[in-house]
Parts: C-alpha cells; sequence; structure tokens
C-alpha cells in the first residue's frame, strides 16, 4: 500500500487490487474510491481504473460472483461441475471442417460443464472431449460454437450420434448400420448431403467418437 501511495510501483495489476481488497474485506470498486484518494499518481490512477472497468465487462460473461454466494452455494457449483478436454478442432455440423492432412490432438483446455447434463454422472473423463461446432445443422439443432461432447472411442456402438472422419472433412453426423453390413451417413438439413457406405466400398471413414451431448 506504501508503495502504491508514494507512486514508486510503475504496474498496478487487477490482481494486486484484489489482494488488498480481500485484506480490508471489500469488493474492488468499493475500495478504489478510497484507494484513488490516497496520494497516487494520475497514471497510477488510469491504470486501476482500467483494471476495474475491464474486470467489470468481463463479467458480465462470468459466473455469480462468489462474495455474493453462501458457503454452500459455492459447494454446490463445485461439485456439479466436470472438465472435460477439448480438442485442437472444430467439429463441422456438415462438411465445413477440413482436416485433410491435419493432426487433431488433445489440449491442455480443461472446458467446466455441469453434471446435469448427463443422465449418469461420468465417473471416467479419460475417454471423454468436447469440440467446438462449425456450421449448421437442423437435427441436432447445432450452431456455430455450440459444444459436442463425445466419449472418443473409435468404434460403432449401435445408431446415434457420431463425430467422424468422412474422406478428410471432421463432422457430425448421424450413423445407421443395416443388418447387410451398409453404413448410413445421414444428414437431416437439406444443405449438406448424405452418404450410403457399401461393405465392400473403399471410401475413408473413421468414427472418432460417439456424441452423448450436445450443448447448444
Amino acid at each position: 500500500m506504501k508503495k502504491y501511495e508514494a507512486g514508486s510501483v510503475e504496474n498496478f495489476t487487477y490482481e494486486n487490487l484484489k489482494k488488498i481488497s480481500s485484506a480490508f474485506n471489500v469488493t474492488p470498486s468499493d475500495f478504489l474510491d478510497e484507494f484513488l484518494s490516497a496520494n497516487v499518481s494520475d497514471n497510477h490512477k488510469k491504470n486501476v481504473r482500467q483494471c476495474v472497468s475491464q474486470s467489470q465487462n468481463l463479467s458480465v460473461n462470468v459466473s455469480p460472483n462468489p462474495i455474493s454466494l453462501k458457503k454452500s452455494q459455492l459447494e454446490q457449483i463445485k461439485n456439479d461441475q466436470i472438465y472435460i478436454r477439448e480438442l485442437s478442432s472444430k467439429v463441422g455440423a456438415g462438411e465445413s471442417v477440413d482436416v485433410d492432412g491435419i493432426e487433431i490432438y488433445d489440449t491442455d483446455i480443461l472446458v467446466p460443464f455441469s453434471a446435469k447434463l448427463f443422465k449418469v454422472r461420468p465417473q471416467n473423463t479419460n475417454n471423454i472431449r468436447c469440440m467446438r461446432v462449425d456450421g449448421y445443422s437442423m437435427i441436432p439443432m447445432l450452431y456455430p460454437d455450440s459444444w459436442v461432447i463425445a466419449d472418443v472411442t473409435a468404434r460403432f456402438s449401435g445408431d446415434g450420434l457420431y463425430i467422424i472422419n468422412f474422406c478428410g472433412s471432421f463432422m457430425v453426423k448421424l450413423l445407421q448400420k443395416a443388418p447387410n453390413g451398409t453404413l448410413y451417413i445421414k444428414s437431416v438439413n437439406k444443405d449438406y448431403q448424405s452418404y450410403e457406405i457399401g461393405p465392400d466400398d473403399q471410401t475413408e471413414v473413421y468414427i472418432v467418437g460417439k456424441v452423448l451431448r450436445c450443448v447448444i
């Protein structure tokens, strides 16, 4: 505090303001007016205001202020969240994501989702991944920047919605398999093509995983 009052600290950060506010048991905005009334240079005041302004703008898109929540509510949020690793590529609702020759890999990003999205809370998320959607589809109703959560076990486990690599396009499609081995790749959106692949066809289709949930 003395260093800031004397103007001897060049870079004022919002993180430091939060620490100081916490020490006085107030919010950064409550503490700001009193702090700026101290002997601080104009540059420091401008820097502080910018930090707080940025944090207030960000608060529109984040979860409720933890200060306003009870301990039991914070515990509820913590216990409800499941962290799922994001893949490096988006996935197309149609044929919009071309991954021919591009390696798709696990990122270091863990995205929080509510356990209520699942009928049964996954006990093991080692094979579960999430991807952003690119393009539009009608069934399921997918829009750009929707999320698809999938079990990335590369096998067909009954008719349903899958992530597939079809001839170099990374996409979400409805797969149905006939008794004779014919695989139907269906798109309900009229703007995208459906496909029929026989057992002896040489078309390259790779199953990446089965979709567990779509998050709009």
